[in-house]
């Protein structure tokens, strides 16, 4: 188990990030959702092996991390268990878990898990192919979860269509996530939930120079 940095997340996953599982978080651009896989991937680091972390946006910030472990007191040279891959298209982001050995990862990271599919596919006459084809994808990455027994965490965008937020490929992916967290913005508060038959609580967080951090 992989514990996330937030207290109270902590508290509504049971501990935090479970072996075996897809965790989602998603949530609206500038809400932290990056910032808080890297506070799991700092929390990852102390488990001995390595961090698989797909980068699928470009916007893997090595600097964001070095700025974190040196205020977190954390040993730069752990950085080099942090594999980072850069993946520019689906073809990339499917056949990778086919070429992959995942027995020595103790944590992988997708990072935005639907972006490519999306800008792929967006015209409206391949919307069924690219939810087929992101569904085998999320299900092969549930088989690895499960089968590897690792802990498996995706990002993914929220937008607000006719004053609703919807989640990117939402009928697609949920059948495939064991846990979600949304984050979100309200004027300048932000909100943190676990989305759960179990659990629904609310807290606010606020984003500083180490993270992701709850207000007092």
């Amino acid at each position: 188990m992989i514990e996330t940095g937030l207290k109270e997340l902590d508290q509504s996953l049971s501990g935090g990030i479970k072996e075996g599982l897809v965790t989602s978080i998603s949530g609206q651009s500038a809400t932290g959702k990056t910032q808080l896989v890297f506070q799991i991937c700092l929390n990852a680091l102390h488990n001995g092996k390595d961090i698989l972390f797909q980068d699928t946006t470009g916007n893997f910030r090595p600097e964001r991390l070095v700025e974190m472990m040196r205020l977190q007191k954390i040993n730069l040279s752990l950085l080099d268990r942090i594999k980072v891959s850069r993946v520019t298209n689906t073809a990339q982001q499917i056949q990778y878990l086919s070429k992959t050995s995942f027995k020595d990862y103790s944590l992988i990271i997708v990072d935005s898990v639907t972006d490519l599919f999306s800008f792929e596919y967006s015209k409206k006459e391949q919307s069924l192919e690219k939810h087929i084809s992101f569904m085998k994808y999320m299900h092969d990455l549930s088989s690895i979860a499960i089968n590897a027994k690792i802990p498996i965490v995706v990002t993914n965008i929220v937008r607000t269509i006719d004053k609703d937020e919807k989640e990117n490929l939402d009928e697609s992916i949920s059948m495939y996530i064991h846990t979600k967290i949304k984050l979100s913005k309200n004027s300048n508060q932000y909100s943190c939930q676990v989305i759960s038959p179990f659990d629904n609580k609310k807290f606010q967080y606020t984003i500083t120079s180490k993270g992701l951090t709850v207000e007092s």
